[in-house]
């Protein structure tokens, strides 16, 4: 007896010890050696889980004997079975059969005050019942832009379409959209007043452009009153409140130029003011950040937007030899994250891999995160004598609208215009007025430009038509590189 209760005492310490929990670690790469972040991973059969942080690393309580998984989407899903070693590193490799879905992209062309900057190929659609629930897989005939549209649609670049207003070239068209109804009520709510603006132009004696000329804008008792960088075309705009023009008679612009200043003494009626300054040796340096929302309503086009810029990135391999990118994709307070950031580097195949390892989830209600996504995003390593620095910003959804949100993104606007960068804005599908109307504002404010996808490529949800309706229609990887290489003077 005595034997036997020893003998069930050992078993029991022993099922004590296998059954104990141990702490794993490990990082998580993909086949080219760079670390994922965001991959979920989770105890087989059980509600245990975590994800990798930014570095690809993580860390979890398991069992000897748990069967640990790795998913990712569009990665082929890794199983490893928990051993005696503490640390499970993996490697995780590309799914051929999610990237081979069927996807449509019937092209619903509008013609009415638009201009088309492409040809569209007829396509006829078939729809075929589904196979499971969930799937939505349509089969297409035809091709569209020289491509076979029957497999890897969402894997061809050249297929969203997208329009450009650019209010700052058309001032006059701007001031009318100022009074539309419904950027009017806009105007008081999210504080911004952009209707008397002075454009500067600074040039050397050659009419060559001179770009990150400091610009300061002071009223006659010497107080600054905004500040700015000429771009790469040598251009810069100050924008001024109705009320200083009303209470000063005349103001002080300032430039300061290779250690010189050169100022001009101007009335409230001046709107143009040229300068002719010395040369100097020019950076030819480029930062460009894409700012990305990253929550599930963008998922609609999210496989497409990430194509086309791994397209846009290649292209600019090609154009611009000196360059860092940077992103930042976001999402939504309670979300698995708020922001996500990878600060500027020179090595674009780097960047490509950490864009293509992202995905659209979360979210919830229809306001995101923009104002932390813009603090992120704006305070990072910019280069300050780059001959160009532009910030993309794609999204579909407003900023919770909060007067402590207001001012947040009063004052990085106002960081954007101090450190000379441009917000260009891409609004994709499902975006409303409000959108339109703070993302208009944006580039405006920075003196860039405003982007929207557009309905003619048939992908994703119905996209808003802009409050002019005269613009071009063209394809969104083309129009982006046009712009980069405009900005950047190429």
């Amino acid at each position: 007896m005595k034997n036997t209760l020893l003998w069930v005492f050992a078993l029991i310490v022993s099922m004590q010890i296998h059954s104990q929990e141990k702490k794993i670690t490990g990082t998580v790469s993909d086949n080219l050696g760079y670390p994922l972040p965001g991959v979920n991973i989770v105890v087989k059969n059980t509600s245990n889980g975590t994800q990798t942080n930014l570095d690809g690393k993580y860390e979890i309580l398991v069992k000897d004997g748990d069967v640990l998984a790795f998913t990712y989407v569009g990665l082929k899903t890794v199983e490893q079975t928990v051993g005696e070693s503490n640390i499970v590193n993996v490697t995780m490799e590309e799914d051929s059969a999610v990237l081979n879905e069927v996807v449509v992209t019937a092209y619903g062309i509008k013609r009415e005050k638009k201009a088309l900057g492409y040809a569209v190929s007829e396509i006829r659609t078939e729809e075929v019942s589904r196979r499971k629930e969930g799937d939505v897989a349509r089969v297409l005939s035809g091709k569209a832009f020289g491509v076979d549209i029957t497999n890897n649609v969402a894997n061809k670049s050249g297929q969203l379409t997208a329009g450009e207003i650019n209010d700052s070239k058309n001032w006059n068209e701007w001031i009318k959209s100022l009074n539309h109804k419904d950027f009017n009520k806009m105007q008081e709510k999210w504080n911004f007043y952009l209707k008397h603006k002075i454009s500067v132009k600074a040039t050397d004696a050659n009419k060559i452009p001179l770009a990150n000329v400091n610009v300061n804008f002071f009223n006659i008792d010497n107080e600054k009153l905004f500040t700015t960088k000429t771009d790469a075309l040598g251009e810069a705009s100050i924008f001024v409140d109705k009320s200083v023009l009303e209470n000063n008679e005349y103001f002080i612009i300032q430039l300061v130029h290779n250690e010189n200043i050169v100022g001009k003494k101007i009335t409230k009626a001046h709107e143009n003011l040229d300068f002719i300054l010395n040369q100097k040796e020019q950076s030819n340096d480029v930062d460009i950040m894409f700012t990305i929302d990253a929550t599930g309503s963008m998922s609609d086009e999210m496989n497409y937007l990430k194509t086309e810029l791994q397209n846009i990135f290649d292209r600019l391999d090609k154009s611009i030899e000196s360059k860092r990118l940077g992103l930042t994709f976001y999402r939504d307070h309670g979300d698995s994250f708020v922001v996500r950031e990878f600060d500027f580097s020179s090595d674009i195949l780097r960047m490509k891999k950490i864009l293509n390892n992202h995905f659209a989830d979360g979210g919830g209600d229809y306001e995101e995160a923009v104002e932390e996504a813009l603090k992120i995003s704006l305070n990072k390593s910019w280069n300050i004598n780059a001959k160009s620095r532009l910030l993309f910003l794609l999204l579909d959804a407003p900023p919770h609208y909060t007067k402590e949100n207001v001012e947040i993104i009063q004052n990085q606007i106002r960081i954007a215009q101090e450190k000379g960068i441009k917000i260009i804005p891409i609004v994709a599908s499902d975006a409303n007025k409000n959108v339109e109307f703070l993302m208009r504002f944006f580039s405006v404010s920075t003196n860039g430009t405003y982007v929207f996808l557009t309905d003619d490529s048939g992908i994703g949800n119905d996209h808003i038509e802009p409050t002019n309706s005269e613009y071009k229609v063209e394809k969104l990887n083309n129009l982006i590189v046009r712009l980069i290489n405009k900005y950047c003077g190429v």
